[in-house]
This record gives C-alpha cells, structure tokens and sequence, in this order.
C-alpha cells in the first residue's frame, strides 16, 4: 500500500513537471542538386523555453545546392529564450553550401540567443556559408546576439 502511494505521488510529480522540462528541436532544409538550380529559402524560428527545468532550445537551418552552375541564397532569423532556475542554453546553426562548378552562396543570418537561470546556461550559434568548386563565390552577413 506504500508502495503503491509512492508510485502514484512520483507518476504525479512527473506529470506535473513535464511542461517544465520541456525541449524545442526545430529543423528546416531547402535542397536544389543538379544543373542551374535554385535554392531560396526564407526561414523565422521563435523558440522559447520556460519553467524550473527548461529544456535547451535547438534550432537547425540549412540551404543547399549541389551541382553545376546553381544558386543558395537563404535569410534566417532565429531568436532563442530560455529561463527558468535550472534552465538549458539555446544552440543555433544556420548553414548554407553550394558545391560543384560556377555556384554562388548568399546568406544573411541573425540569432538572437537569451538565457536566464539560477546557474547561468550557455548559448552556441554557428553560422557557416560554404561555396566549394571551381568558380564559386560564397557571400554572408550575419549578426549574433547572446545574452
């Protein structure tokens, strides 16, 4: 019978504080490969964590376009909170590639990262823009903000 209490009072506490662990994953991809494609892409990634054990916030966006003579233009805006005593950092990666021959990358890129708690989490934003090939050009502004 105490047993049975104490299994019900944890499956309680569990139920309670699963709003308060809670983690956001975003991931968004635009892919062209082939010869003279196009990948645009326009991406916005509000993400925000809060509660005692607020999960980290994750944000993933790529754009990529492989082959001969392609284009990678993206713009992406990701804004990450976090807060709560014990709460997890906020991670971004914003990424974009064109490969092969004759290809241009344009990217303009923004994270804004703010974390709160007791015990001050970290925040990580990486913001990479690669034109690989013969005769590419690779081309980025990006503005990163962590509090």
């Amino acid at each position: 019978m105490i047993r049975t209490s104490l299994l019900a009072g944890f499956a309680t506490l569990a139920l309670l504080s699963a709003p308060a662990m809670a983690q956001n994953v975003a991931n968004v991809s635009n892919t062209a490969a082939g010869i003279g494609n196009v990948a645009e892409q326009s991406a916005t990634v509000l993400q925000k964590g809060k509660g005692l054990f607020a999960g980290p916030n994750t944000a993933s966006v790529s754009n990529t376009a492989a082959g001969i003579g392609n284009f990678a233009g993206q713009s992406a805006l990701v804004m990450q909170k976090s807060k709560g005593p014990f709460s997890g950092g906020s991670t971004a990666t914003v990424g974009n590639t064109a490969a092969g021959i004759g290809n241009q990358a344009l990217q303009g890129a923004t994270v804004m990262q703010k974390s709160k708690g007791l015990f001050a989490p970290s925040n990580a934003a990486n913001v990479q823009n690669l034109s690989a090939g013969i005769g590419n050009f690779a081309g980025q502004g990006a503005l990163v903000r962590q509090r």
